[in-house]
């Protein structure tokens, strides 16, 4: 399963500012080793606020912790599909604080959570008014950094583990369900997950949260597709030209489309029309918001790739 191992493991001191021994004392917190150092979160927490949307906004909604804020989607964007997460971020009712992408630092403070969570391409030049307003900790740090390590690092730092590592096996067993229901269909299909843009070609993207769910489950990569797994960093275009060759051997593709204009401009586009795959109609359609994520886009990603293999 392609899950890199990250060399630090997570460290856990819980400390306190009373004498009481009571673990849900006031002041009490967990010290747990991050991206951006030791940082204590309180052991006690009621409001959680994310940054960015996507994988902090998963790993938060996954185990359960108290989302209270959190960005809007940005309409302009024309989301057409349902998120994966939307019954979840439902139930959970978060206020609306900025515009994704747009990080509100006066809306954020006044917000007072406990815990911030947040992506790493959120910090910029915000990290340390981040820090003042509440415990921050930091997703996808690096590029080797999967959800699950996220997953356990978050957990370790709300009390929250056994969650996480239940959450972790419920995605492996699925993994596995699919890989031995798909066997023969994996083993004989060279499939890609592309990024289609009109006049500019197409994109693979080898970091991409629904490239790691094909290859959890052993998919057998296309041409293109191979092709970002060995770049450094894990990511490759090919303009109008080069995409029929890119793609000509791609038995099945995962193409990416946000909005409905995307999408019909690309099932209009004659270029797509020739390639193998989808003259065997075996194309899945999904969006930006498989990108990035972390065990409910995931489960939701597992639901595409069967739709690939003809479930």
């Amino acid at each position: 399963m392609f899950r890199p191992i990250i060399g630090a493991a997570v460290t856990v001191l819980l400390v306190s500012g009373c004498s009481s021994a009571s673990t849900q004392q006031e002041g009490a917190t967990r010290a747990v080793d991050t991206f951006l150092g030791e940082v204590k979160v309180p052991e006690k927490i009621d409001s959680v606020v994310i940054l960015d949307g996507r994988r902090d906004q998963d790993i938060v909604l996954s185990l359960g912790l108290p989302l209270t804020g959190g960005p809007q989607q940005d309409p302009a964007a024309g989301y057409e599909l349902p998120s994966p997460m939307a019954e979840a971020r439902q139930a959970a009712a978060p206020e609306e604080l900025f515009l994704e992408n747009e990080v509100n630092l006066e809306a954020l403070a006044a917000a007072a959570p406990d815990l911030i969570v947040c992506h790493e391409d959120d910090l910029g030049e915000i990290r340390e008014q981040l820090q003042a307003i509440a415990p921050v900790l930091v997703v996808a740090a690096s590029p080797e950094q999967t959800w699950q390590d996220d997953l356990l690092m978050v957990g370790a730092a709300t009390g929250t583990s056994a969650k996480a590592e239940q959450l972790i096996a419920d995605y492996d067993a699925r993994v596995a369900e699919v890989k031995e229901n798909y066997a023969d269909e994996i083993a004989a299909t060279k499939v890609s997950p592309i990024s289609w843009s009109v006049g500019e070609g197409t994109g693979v993207r080898g970091a991409r949260l629904h490239s790691r769910v094909l290859l959890d489950v052993g998919a057998q990569p296309a041409d293109g597709f191979a092709k970002a797994l060995e770049t450094p960093d894990d990511s490759v275009r090919f303009s109008p030209e080069q995409t029929l060759e890119a793609h000509q051997d791609a038995d099945a593709l995962l193409v990416s489309a946000t909005s409905a204009e995307e999408w019909r401009s690309a099932t209009e586009d004659p270029l797509f029309g020739q390639l193998p795959a989808v003259r065997a109609e075996r194309v899945v359609r999904t969006d930006r918001l498989t990108f990035e994520g972390g065990p409910i886009t995931a489960m939701h990603t597992l639901g595409l790739v069967e739709q690939l293999y003809g479930g």
